[in-house]
């Protein structure tokens, strides 16, 4: 699968990234095997996964960042996890997801985290529980955080608090990546309130960094 990034009004991010549009072109590119992939695991059913352009951006960011530690929460099929990991193997990324572990899927339910393979999980860090209880316990171990990735709940005090705990835990130079970041206004406002630039980066996916 081949997909073309749309790098209007993004050249803030590409220098602040320090990637140009080659540089995410061809992340675009390695990223479209994953897809193809992906879409053969999932058969064309209803997982709720993120866009096929966002999980490009979310390959580019990853890569052209080298990201060596990510967190994400919300895994849901894994998509995000296999993205994430498939683009941080040649410098060895670590992943730490954290999710509810309610098996996904309208026709047919599958466990959390499935289409991730099974050659990735020694680097893949799988936190099952609320993260209200498990995600500060768990920065802390984690160590500095390059990248991440809110795609939990969504209502603007849950939001607000993955941000805010997070927060503390990332290194001086980082991303925020927010997945349906305009169902609240908790991604708007934080970034306001921390001096940051928020990107809209394709469909309702936003990235978050320093000004």
């Amino acid at each position: 699968m081949q997909i073309k990034p749309d790098f209007k009004g993004k050249e803030d991010l590409l220098e602040y990234m320090e990637a140009d549009s080659e540089n995410i072109e061809r992340s675009f590119n390695a990223a479209g095997s994953q897809l193809d992939h992906i879409d053969s695991m999932i058969g064309g059913k209803n997982y709720w996964q993120l866009s096929y352009t966002e999980m490009c951006w979310l390959y580019a960011a990853v890569e052209n960042f080298r990201s060596k530690v990510t967190v994400e929460t919300g895994v849901g099929t894994g998509s995000s996890s296999l993205v994430i990991l498939r683009a941080s193997e040649d410098f060895s990324g670590q992943l730490w997801s954290f999710d509810l572990g309610v098996k996904y899927g309208e026709d047919e339910q599958r466990p959390v985290g499935f289409l991730v393979d099974d050659s990735l999980r020694k680097r893949w860090h799988l936190i099952i529980g609320n993260t209200q209880k498990t995600l500060k316990k768990s920065l802390l171990e984690a160590g500095p955080v390059d990248i991440f990735f809110h795609d939990s709940e969504h209502t603007y005090d849950h939001v607000m608090f993955e941000l805010s705990t997070a927060l503390p835990h990332l290194k001086k130079r980082f991303l925020i990546i927010v997945d349906n970041y305009d169902w609240t206004d908790a991604p708007v406002d934080f970034s306001r309130d921390h001096g940051m630039k928020l990107a809209k980066i394709a469909d309702d996916m936003c990235f978050i960094y320093p000004e």
